[in-house]
C-alpha cells in the first residue's frame, strides 16, 4: 500500500465512529421490525445461540486480527438483543392506563433501564479494541535520559504509613543525580502546626518525624505556608521549587517497585507529544467489601474492572486519564496548562481534560508498579467514592467536554460517560423500590402480559450477562456489581444531587487509609439499609399474601416475587459489608515468593520460603525436622538469610503454625538497624514488579452466573445474618444492662 492510501489516526478513529453510528442505526431499524411472539422467540434463540457460540468461540482463540471482528460481532449480537427490548418496552409498555402515580413510576422505571442501556453501550463503546502497550527500553547513554521529580503528597497520614513509600521512591533504578525525591507536607504547614482546633503537639511531632526520614533517605521535604486548594495546591506549590522534565506522583500510601522509572521514561522519550503515562493502582489489601465478607484471597478486585478493561479501551480512544497516583507527567505541558488544575474536586481527570484540550496525548501501561492501601473502613469507602461522584459531575457541569475546543469526538463521548456514569446510584435506588411499589402499594409499573416480559425482556437479560462475561469475565464476577452499587446508592445519591443544587458546594476530602479497627461493630451507614430491608421483607410478604388469595395475576407476582428475592439477598450482603470486622494490621502486605533460609542457631539453618512481607516483618513456610520443633516458638531470635540478595537480617518469630510434622508457618518481624536494612526490607516487600503482576493475576479467574448466584447467597446468608445476630445480640445487651439499672434504683 503506497504512503497516500495509509489511513492517519484521526482518520481511523473517525472511520470507528462512522462504524458505530451505522451499526447504531442499522440495528435501530432492526429493533424497531413488527413481529409476532413466535417469531420474536426465534429469532432470540437464535441472537443467544450465536451469541453463545461466539463467546465460547472467543475464549480458545489466541488475540489477533480476526479476534477484533469477533469482538464486534458480539457486541452487535448484543445490542440487538438490548435494542429490541428497549424498543418494546417504550412503545408497549408504559402504564398511560392506570393513573398519574403509576405513569411516573413507570416511566422512572423505564428511565432506568434506559440509563442501564446506555451506560451498556458506553461500555461496549469502550471497550471495542482495548490497547496493550510494552515498556520502552532506556537508552544507555545517562546524559539522554530526562530529569524526574517524585512528587509525594501527604496531608495527615502517619509516618509509618508514609515511611515505605519515601524509601521506595528513593531506590528506584536510575541514574541518582537525575531522580529527585520531594515529600510534600501539607500536614506540616504553619496553618495546620498552629490551628487551635486540633493537637498541635501531634501535628509538630509528625511533621518532625517526616522531616527526620526524608533527610535519612536523601529526599527533600517541602510544605507551605497555607492549606490552599488541597492537593492540587499541594502540587503546585512544589512546582515552583523543582525543576524536573518528568513528574511522578504517588499518593503516600503507594510504595513503588524498583523499576516504576525504567518502565514508564521511555514512553516520553518515543512520543514527544505525551502528557500522561497512567498505570494502574495495584492494591494489597481487602476494602471494606472484600474485608467484612471475606472475599479478598477467593475474587478480583472491584478496581480490576477499570484498571484491567476500561482504561485499556479508552487508551484505544486516546482518552487515559490521570488517576491522581502512580502516573508521570510532563512537565512542560503541566506550565503550558497553568498547573494541575483545581477548580473540581477531582483534579487528576480535570488536569488530563485541559492537556486533551491543547492536543496532547495520552497512555496507559497495564502493568502494576505500585503496591496501594484502600480504604479499610465502610465510611471511608464512601467518602473516597462520594468524591469521585461528585468530581466527575462537577467536571460535565463546570467544564463541560462539549464546550471545549481540541478535543476529538470520542473523548467528549467518554468524558461524559464517566461524568454520568455516577447516575447508577439514584438508578440503583429507584430498582430497590420497584417491588415494595408493586406487591404492597398496589402500583402498576408497565402495562404487558407477563409472556411479553419474558419474551422480550430474558433474552436481553442473557445477552447482558453473556457479554459481561466476555468483556468482564475475569475481573468481575457476576452479581458483584449489584452489590457495590447497593452500598453506594443512597449515599453517592446524596452527594450527586449536592453537586446539581450547587457545583462548586463539594470540598476536597482526604481518604483515610491505614485505620485500625479494635472491635467489631456495626457502621453507622447501615441505617438506609435497615430501612429498605424492612420494605423488601414486607413486599416478600405482601405477594406471598396476594398468592394465597388473589387467584389472578399469579405470573405477575411470581416474577416480581423473584426480584424481590433476588433484592433481599443483595441488601443482606449490605448488612454484611456494614458489619466492621476487627483490623489490626495497618501497614500494606504484599504475597511474596522467595527462598530464605532460617537460622536458627550457629549451626541449626532451616530453608523454605516467604508466603507474605511488609517492611516490617515477613511470614515465611519452613521445612524442618521434628527435632527442632522445640526450637519455632514466639519470642525467639533469628537470623533470616535471602540468598539471592546476599543479604542477613536480624530478627524475631511472632508467630509459628505448624502446617504439618515437616513444615511449618512463621511470622518473622525484622529488628533492622541501619539504613541498608531498611532499604532491604522494602526492597524485599515491594520492589520487583514481576512479583506484582504474578500476585495480581492469582486473583484472575472466571466464575460462571449459577455458580456466582450460589455465591452471592452465600455471602448474604453468612454474613447478613452475622450482622442481624450482632445487632440482636447488642440490643438484648442494652435491655439487659438498662433493667438491671432499673432495679439498682
Amino acid at each position: 500500500m503506497s504512503k497516500d492510501s495509509t489511513f492517519t489516526k484521526n482518520e481511523l478513529v473517525a472511520l470507528y465512529v462512522f462504524f458505530w453510528i451505522a451499526g447504531i442505526a442499522a440495528l435501530a431499524y432492526l429493533a424497531t421490525l413488527p413481529l409476532s411472539s413466535d417469531t420474536q422467540i426465534l429469532i432470540s434463540g437464535c441472537l443467544l445461540f450465536a451469541l453463545f457460540i461466539c463467546y465460547q468461540f472467543s475464549r480458545h482463540i489466541k488475540k489477533c486480527e480476526g479476534s477484533s471482528i469477533l469482538r464486534l460481532v458480539i457486541f452487535l449480537l448484543a445490542a440487538l438483543l438490548a435494542f429490541r427490548y428497549l424498543y418494546w418496552r417504550g412503545t408497549q409498555t408504559l402504564p398511560f392506563n392506570f393513573g398519574v402515580i403509576s405513569i411516573i413510576a413507570g416511566c422512572l422505571l423505564f428511565l432506568v433501564e434506559c440509563f442501564y442501556f446506555l451506560n451498556s453501550t458506553l461500555g461496549y463503546f469502550i471497550s471495542i479494541k482495548p490497547k496493550v502497550r510494552q515498556a520502552f527500553a532506556l537508552p544507555t547513554d545517562p546524559a539522554l535520559l530526562p530529569h524526574i521529580d517524585i512528587y509525594i503528597p501527604t496531608f495527615d497520614e502517619s509516618p509509618e504509613l508514609v515511611g515505605p513509600t519515601l524509601i521506595a521512591a528513593t531506590q528506584m533504578r536510575y541514574p541518582r543525580d537525575k531522580l529527585h525525591v520531594y515529600l510534600l507536607d501539607d500536614g506540616g504547614t504553619p496553618q495546620k502546626l498552629n490551628n487551635p482546633n486540633q493537637d498541635n503537639a501531634a501535628a509538630q511531632e509528625r511533621s518532625y518525624k517526616l522531616k527526620a526520614i526524608a533527610e535519612q533517605f536523601g529526599a527533600t521535604y517541602l510544605t507551605r505556608a497555607l492549606n490552599e486548594d488541597a492537593k492540587a495546591g499541594n502540587l503546585n506549590n512544589a512546582l515552583q521549587y523543582t525543576s524536573g522534565e518528568l513528574l511522578v506522583i504517588l499518593d503516600c500510601d503507594h510504595v513503588p517497585a524498583e523499576d516504576f522509572v525504567e518502565q514508564t521514561v521511555g514512553f516520553f522519550l518515543a512520543d514527544p507529544k505525551l502528557f500522561l503515562l497512567q498505570t494502574p493502582h495495584n492494591f494489597v489489601n481487602a476494602d471494606p467489601v472484600e474485608r467484612n465478607l471475606s472475599t479478598y484471597e477467593t475474587s478480583p478486585g472491584e478496581n480490576e474492572l477499570f484498571y484491567g478493561v476500561m482504561q485499556p479501551g479508552m487508551d484505544a480512544w486516546g482518552s487515559t486519564f490521570f488517576c491522581g497516583s502512580a502516573a508521570v507527567l510532563r512537565r512542560s505541558v503541566i506550565d503550558e496548562i497553568g498547573g494541575i488544575a483545581s477548580e473540581t474536586i477531582t483534579e487528576d481527570a480535570e488536569t488530563t481534560l485541559n492537556a486533551l484540550a491543547l492536543g496532547y496525548t495520552t497512555a496507559y501501561f497495564n502493568k502494576p508498579l505500585v503496591s496501594g492501601l484502600q480504604p479499610e473502613t465502610f465510611s471511608g469507602f464512601l467518602a473516597q467514592r462520594v468524591r469521585w461522584s461528585q468530581g466527575m459531575l462537577q467536571i460535565f457541569l463546570l467544564k463541560n467536554p462539549w464546550a471545549m475546543h481540541g478535543l476529538t469526538l470520542a473523548q467528549r463521548i467518554l468524558f461524559t460517560n464517566f461524568s454520568l456514569f455516577w447516575g447508577f446510584s439514584v438508578s440503583r435506588m429507584l430498582l430497590l423500590l420497584v417491588p415494595p411499589l408493586y406487591l404492597i402499594f398496589f402500583i402498576q409499573l408497565l402495562d404487558a402480559p407477563v409472556t411479553d416480559v419474558l419474551i422480550f425482556g430474558v433474552p436481553s437479560l442473557l445477552g447482558s450477562m453473556i457479554i459481561a462475561q466476555y468483556l468482564f469475565g475475569r475481573v468481575r464476577w457476576p452479581f458483584v456489581s449489584q452489590i457495590y452499587e447497593v452500598i453506594q446508592s443512597f449515599y453517592v445519591t446524596r452527594g450527586i444531587f449536592q453537586v446539581v443544587l450547587n457545583p462548586r458546594k463539594p470540598t476536597f476530602q482526604v481518604t483515610p487509609k491505614g485505620e485500625v479497627l479494635q472491635e467489631d461493630f456495626i457502621s453507622e451507614f447501615a441505617k438506609p439499609f435497615y430501612i429498605i430491608l424492612f420494605f423488601n421483607v414486607a413486599a416478600i410478604g405482601a405477594g406471598i399474601y396476594r398468592l394465597l388469595t388473589d387467584p389472578s395475576n399469579h405470573s405477575a407476582l411470581y416474577l416480581v416475587g423473584f426480584w424481590a428475592a433476588f433484592d433481599f439477598f443483595l441488601l443482606l450482603c449490605a448488612l454484611g459489608i456494614t458489619f466492621e470486622k476487627r483490623q489490626r494490621r495497618s501497614e500494606p502486605r504484599s504475597l511474596h515468593d522467595e527462598p530464605v533460609i532460617l537460622h536458627i542457631e550457629p549451626d541449626i539453618a532451616l530453608t523454605g520460603s516467604t508466603f507474605d512481607a511488609s517492611a516490617s516483618g515477613v511470614k515465611i513456610a519452613i521445612n524442618y525436622p521434628t527435632i527442632h520443633r522445640a526450637l519455632l516458638k514466639p519470642n525467639t531470635a533469628v537470623v533470616l538469610e535471602f540468598p539471592e540478595r546476599s543479604m542477613r537480617l536480624a530478627c524475631e518469630i511472632q508467630s509459628v503454625v505448624m502446617d504439618d510434622e515437616q513444615r511449618a508457618s512463621i511470622g518473622i518481624s525484622y529488628n533492622l538497624q541501619s539504613t541498608v536494612e531498611e532499604r532491604t526490607a522494602i526492597a524485599i516487600a515491594f520492589g520487583s514488579s514481576e512479583q506484582l503482576m504474578k500476585n495480581k493475576n492469582q486473583h484472575h479467574n472466571h466464575r460462571s452466573i449459577l455458580g456466582s448466584f450460589v455465591f452471592l447467597f452465600r455471602l448474604a446468608v453468612l454474613h447478613g445474618f452475622k450482622h442481624l445476630t450482632f445487632l440482636a445480640v447488642g440490643k438484648l445487651r442494652d435491655l439487659f444492662y438498662s433493667a438491671k439499672k432499673i432495679q439498682q434504683h
